[in-house]
């Protein structure tokens, strides 16, 4: 669920770096974790943050601050500089890493940004499509030494509850959750929740304007970060958030077509189903048409992946266009991109040949 970002003034607090390993409750939170990057040969210790000034077409530049969170939550920062006046914005939400090494980044005003892993310390922007950008000066980010402050402001939608005198929300878009302040709209939202709500202390979904800071921890000593709501928007009750796909590997992993070119894949009872298995230790794909068995070969690299010509057995069926033109995409492959369980295989040009979907049987 797309959580968008709103212009805002930028308050750094020092201590706001501790944000990182407390805003998840989970056990994931306890120390920093690490994302092993296939393909791009290096490793992501968690957390991070990458930042960088990147060349823009309307402006003087864009200055970018990206702090990746271990269990899978992003927060960045975007100021464009313009003659006279900067924008800021801020997006919260989810980030993916796939096989080749390309980090997604979920949920963010402008929909999904990709960012190529170049080493261990430098992330490289990529199009829409996944392709490099050629800019001077290029369009990448460093990594800092530490975690940098960050305190977005930005509309969220998430699962609210009070119960006890404790009120917490939990944003659908990245999975973080904070201790609610009373003050600012709260007495709204509390209101809202309290005639809309199903039950004492169950969850609602709620949309809010909103901003993350440091606040006094109502136990024990120290501070915490805390939302403070700004403005309330709408509640939606019987609705949760949609669950987080996970990310699938292109190796190991049963894929099936669901659209071939501008195809949707139909199976009907006559049929089988065809699909694909990508096996890292022989570099060897097989599957199956949807009629026979096909075989073969694939090299993959940093969102490249060839097959060789696919070797099939030469039963015949009633139809064999399906198969055809499943064969002729694989042959005609060239990139790949992973979203969640979903692989798109690509001609050299960016365009997509087919789009397959997970279906490991667990």
């Amino acid at each position: 669920m797309s959580a968008p970002a709103v212009r805002a003034s930028f308050t750094s607090i020092p201590v706001f770096a501790l944000l990182a390993l407390t805003l998840r409750c989970a056990p994931a939170c306890a120390a920093p974790d690490a994302a092993k990057v296939t393909g791009a040969g290096s490793t992501l210790a968690l957390p991070a943050t990458y930042a960088g000034l990147l060349p823009c077409g309307d402006c003087v530049g864009i200055r970018v601050q990206l702090n990746l969170l271990p269990g899978g939550a992003y927060m960045e920062r975007m100021t464009y500089l313009r003659e006279g006046r900067d924008d800021g914005y801020y997006d919260l939400g989810a980030w993916s890493l796939s096989g080749d090494g390309t980090i997604t980044l979920h949920g963010g005003r402008e929909g999904d940004a990709r960012w190529a892993v170049k080493d261990a310390r430098t992330l490289r922007k990529l199009d829409r499509r996944g392709r490099s950008i050629e800019s001077s000066p290029p369009s990448e980010l460093r990594r800092s030494a530490g975690v940098e402050p960050m305190e977005p402001r930005v509309k969220l939608s998430g699962m609210f509850r009070y119960m006890a005198d404790a009120a917490r929300f939990r944003d659908c878009g990245s999975g973080l959750q904070w201790p609610v302040e009373m003050s600012g709209d709260y007495r709204t939202l509390e209101r809202v929740y309290i005639a809309r709500r199903t039950a004492p202390g169950a969850e609602l979904l709620v949309s809010l304007q909103a901003r993350i800071e440091l606040r006094k921890k109502t136990e024990g000593d120290g501070d915490e970060p805390a939302l403070v709501v700004e403005k309330f928007v709408d509640a939606m009750p019987g609705r949760k958030c949609e669950e987080r796909v996970p990310q699938a590997g292109l190796e190991n992993s049963r894929w099936r077509p669901v659209r071939i070119g501008e195809r949707t894949v139909t199976v009907s009872a006559q049929q089988r189903e065809p699909w694909i298995v990508l096996e890292p230790g022989a570099r060897r794909v097989t599957g199956s048409g949807g009629c026979n068995r096909i075989s073969g070969s694939y090299e993959a690299g940093s969102g490249t992946l060839r097959f060789s010509p696919m070797i099939s057995t030469q039963m015949a069926c009633p139809s064999m266009d399906m198969e055809a033109a499943f064969l002729r995409a694989l042959n005609g492959t060239r990139r790949f991109r992973i979203q969640g369980r979903i692989l798109e295989l690509m001609d050299s040009g960016g365009k997509t040949l087919v789009r397959l979907e997970e279906r490991n049987l667990k």
